[in-house]
């Protein structure tokens, strides 16, 4: 799953996981989780069809990029 944070412009790699909050962003060396009130900073470049479908209902105020691309599973 791909990640674009708005403000920069900056593309992250993330991965789902079974805890709260579900999402990890890797930038880097450097990872970390997303909380759900980061999420309006991000927005879903890349996802296949069930990580699109847990990161939207977790985070609410992640949207699609415009140029959203939905990957094999």
């Amino acid at each position: 799953m791909t990640l674009r944070c708005v403000l920069d412009g900056l593309m992250l790699d993330a991965e789902l996981r079974t805890a709260v909050p579900p999402v990890i962003v890797c930038d880097g060396e450097e990872s970390f989780v997303l909380e759900a009130i980061e999420a309006v900073y991000y927005e879903l470049v890349e996802a296949t069809e069930h990580e699109q479908w847990e990161v939207e209902h977790f985070y609410r105020l992640l949207r699609r990029a415009a140029d959203f691309r939905r990957q094999a599973a």
